[in-house]
């Protein structure tokens, strides 16, 4: 019903979340590893990470603390997109 939408909806959210944080870590270790050389790139990553960070805070303004078995949610989403980030950059 209407309750179990709203947590899937929330559910959704938690993830979108936890994903956004990872890769705005990910993002900033990559701006901070560029030189002085490469500002353009590191403007570039710059942009990619705010627009991370306006996806993260969607999430937060729909619910997304509020999501059942959050900390277990967040927990393993985070560990998805880490192992995610890893491979690609050996592929």
């Amino acid at each position: 019903g209407a309750a179990s939408a709203l947590m899937g909806s929330r559910a959704a959210m938690a993830c979108t979340v936890a994903v956004e944080e990872t890769i705005d870590a990910h993002y900033q270790s990559q701006i901070e590893a560029l030189g002085d050389d490469e500002a353009a790139l590191r403007q570039t990553v710059a942009k990619f990470r705010d627009d991370e960070l306006e996806h993260r805070d969607t999430g937060l303004a729909h619910g997304a603390e509020e999501a059942a078995g959050h900390a277990l949610l967040d927990r393993g989403v985070r560990v998805g997109t880490r192992l995610a980030i890893w491979l690609s950059e050996r592929i």
